[in-house]
């Protein structure tokens, strides 16, 4: 309620005073509006990749921190061999082909990383995935930015690739908090129902193989409490490929 009445009063003002902020022309257009939340919705699903993975390959596959970065190469380096293809196809098939195809790989690469569990590797779980969201990113990148600015004021351009801008950033804040609490108190469920079972230090019965065995225990709560945010991520994420159609 308190976020309906401050959005309520901001667009009150914005749209009563004489030199507003976010002129609300701006949102006018039903595609350029569309463009923001596809942008918002893309950006509170994806920080949770960065997030999530790099504990994921670090605590569980026991990567390093420079092992883990390279493991990340082939999400950039997708990402951008895929938006130099796009702009140089967007002028003969469209933005709007690029755009649902993006949000849709996108959303099938956030599915797929939520398949993983303590057993994944790298080549064989999470690869794949990486490569075919990275695909859907490269997609978006171009067709985002050809529909914010189409038929828009020149006095108003920079403002409307800046609202791009602000939607990516308030996205990956949102995202990383929702989706991040949704992890960890799965995480957090899991490692309490295990544990409850193991003996207490000091109990009898307490021995060196059940304070051993807690080490896969919180590596199946990480992957558990993963595997729901990306649950969470793909969901996010199909509700941007409704708002492309």
């Amino acid at each position: 309620p308190a976020a309906a009445m401050l959005l309520t009063a901001f667009v009150i003002i914005e749209a009563r005073g004489r030199s507003p902020l976010l002129p609300l022309r701006i949102l006018a257009s039903p595609s350029r509006t569309g463009a923001y939340l596809v942008m918002l919705m893309v950006a509170t699903a994806m920080f949770g990749i960065f997030f999530f993975l790099t504990i994921f390959i670090q605590a569980v596959l026991g990567y390093s921190a420079l092992k883990t970065g390279v493991a990340f190469l082939p999400l950039a380096g997708m990402i951008t061999v895929v938006s130099t293809v796009a702009s140089q196809q967007v002028s003969r098939v469209g933005a709007r082909p690029l755009l649902l195809a993006g949000s849709t790989l996108t959303a099938g690469g956030m599915y797929w990383f939520s398949r993983i569990s303590v057993h994944t590797t790298y080549p064989g779980g999470l690869l794949g995935p990486m490569l075919l969201t990275a695909a859907g990113l490269g997609m978006l990148v171009v067709p985002l930015s050809l529909i914010v600015l189409h038929q828009i004021r020149p006095q108003d351009s920079g403002l409307a690739s800046s609202l791009l801008s602000t939607g990516q950033q308030v996205g990956g804040a949102t995202g990383l908090t929702a989706l991040g609490t949704l992890a960890w108190t799965t995480a957090a469920g899991s490692i309490h129902s295990h544990t409850a079972l193991i003996p207490a230090a000091g109990q009898p019965g307490r021995s060196l193989a059940s304070i051993h065995a807690q080490i896969p225990i919180y590596h199946q709560a990480l992957a558990a409490g993963f595997s729901r945010g990306f649950l969470a991520a793909s969901a996010i994420t199909a509700a941007s490929v409704l708002v492309a159609v």
